[in-house]
């Protein structure tokens, strides 16, 4: 979200504004403290109700903080589809680990840590990169589509190929696991037995240098032209 946006939903500009700002910052390195101490105190005990009990409160906390900067952005749509947005609408549903009856759905617990992304308004830097990446989101959206084609094909191709010589590659999801590994940082462990599975694997690496690179290059160049019209 660009600073204006931003002065627009929490009143930053004013004395009021700025101060709040700085305790949802607080609010926010706090917030990891229970999150931390929930890894070495064992489940069940009352050390960890109180910590459930403490997590609850900050989701209450950030569940209105989102709401009001909800009703006072202008456009609200623009908020909702923000860099910024989205991180305090996904601390929101975080939050919903501490709901019993959720506790047990670990994705959300996983995505409590995510809060830690709050912080990044309070820094020039993540603001040129937010600008950086609003500029390239329609490149980048295009490229993870045809990454994302490219994978599927990929790990069908691979199971096809390998799938009765090795039992590595026995259903689509441990191929869709493989094909992701390959493009990225190679997948050790899952070496090809045939020969159109080893061609197909040096076509995919050879991808996956091309696939990390381009973003890589985009929003460097993006970056540059942030900073090149900040002067």
């Amino acid at each position: 979200m660009s600073q204006d946006m931003q002065t627009r939903t929490f009143d930053a500009d004013s004395r009021f504004g700025t101060s709040l700002e700085m305790v949802v910052g607080v609010l926010v390195v706090l917030s990891l403290v229970p999150l931390i101490a929930s890894t070495v105190i064992e489940e069940g005990t009352a050390t960890a109700d109180w910590i459930a009990r403490i997590d609850t409160v900050f989701w209450a906390v950030f569940t209105a903080e989102w709401v009001v900067r909800l009703a006072k952005a202008r456009p609200r749509l623009k908020y909702v589809r923000s860099f910024y947005g989205v991180v305090d609408l996904l601390a929101v549903v975080a939050g919903l680990a501490a709901v019993p009856a959720l506790a047990s759905v670990k994705v959300l617990r996983v995505l409590r840590v995510l809060r830690v992304l709050k912080l990044a308004r309070y820094t020039a830097a993540a603001d040129r990169f937010a600008a950086a990446f609003n500029d390239i989101k329609d490149e980048l959206a295009l490229y993870t589509g045809v990454t994302a084609v490219i994978t599927f094909i990929a790990s069908y191709g691979i199971w096809l190929f390998e799938h009765e010589a090795n039992e590595a590659y026995g259903n689509l999801f441990e191929c869709i696991y493989w094909s992701v590994a390959s493009l990225t940082m190679g997948a050790e462990g899952f070496a090809p037995t045939t020969v159109a599975g080893k061609i197909l694997a040096m076509v995919l690496v050879l991808l996956g240098l091309g696939i990390v690179a381009v973003p890589s290059g985009l929003l460097a160049s993006a970056l540059s032209k942030t900073g090149v019209e900040e002067q």
